[in-house]
């Protein structure tokens, strides 16, 4: 019973804060009158209803949603190997450090034109550019939860001679993990701007990105705001996912 009035609690709390941004919303379309700069709740979701009901629109967050999830995927993984590397290897992290950092501090936009020069096809940068976008951001949280791990369970490990795959299982797993999961919470973040920002530039069609930019030229502003809504939506779903794979998984 107490668990139903705390979820209950909950519910209504995020029901407050969600009818408060929409009335905010509904008050800011009508103080600038101009359905061509913003549209109001009602319009946005009426097209995106009536968006959803396209067999168009459900493939075109699958094309952009397999590949960001695949840029973010990738950059995962190889932020974790590279940051394991890095503190197993000094020199290592001397090397790649700076270029982590280049990685880091170059906008996603310079990125995104650096590849349209280089990718024979524009569809790869959904994938190339959150892979250069998150890499750092799991690399610097990884490394940071690895030198972080308590010294006394490390001391402990050289005298009974465990290997140091052993040490990554049973000692650095559950010290960084906490990290990891920082890391993929934000960088999923990042991996969806960046991501549609590389569709949007490059004007790739059949992606969320090149709908973004055709209600652009068309001045379609419902369109424009029903698909940010739904960016919106899919980053959320996607960072809850994340987490429930880690709390679930035991990852």
């Amino acid at each position: 019973m107490k668990m139903h009035s705390l979820f209950l609690k909950k519910a209504a709390k995020y029901l407050f804060i969600m009818v408060f941004w929409l009335l905010v919303w509904e008050v800011a379309t009508a103080i600038i009158g101009s359905s061509i700069i913003i549209v109001s709740p009602r319009v946005t979701f009426a097209r995106l209803f009536s968006l959803s009901q396209t067999v168009e629109f459900w493939h075109t967050i699958f094309t952009s949603m397999r590949r960001i999830m695949l840029g973010f995927g990738l950059a995962l993984f190889c932020g974790i190997v590279i940051a394991l590397i890095s503190a197993r290897v000094k020199i290592f992290h001397m090397l790649i450090l700076p270029a982590i950092n280049v990685m880091n501090a170059v906008p996603f936009a310079s990125f995104i034109i650096l590849a349209l020069f280089a990718l024979n096809s524009t569809a790869n940068l959904a994938v190339f550019v959150p892979f250069v976008m998150v890499v750092p951001i799991v690399f610097h949280n990884t490394y940071k939860g690895i030198i972080s791990t308590d010294p006394q369970l490390l001391e402990m490990a050289d005298v009974f001679r465990v290997s140091y795959l052993k040490r990554v299982f049973y000692i650095y797993i559950k010290t960084v993990r906490p990290y990891v999961l920082s890391a993929a919470q934000a960088g999923i973040g990042f991996a969806w701007k960046s991501g549609i920002a590389a569709e949007l530039i490059g004007q790739v069609r059949g992606t969320i990105g090149g709908n973004l930019h055709i209600a652009r030229i068309h001045l379609q502003t419902a369109d424009l705001f029903a698909w940010t809504v739904t960016i919106v939506l899919l980053s959320y779903i996607m960072e809850k996912a994340i987490l429930l794979v880690f709390n679930r998984g035991g990852v």
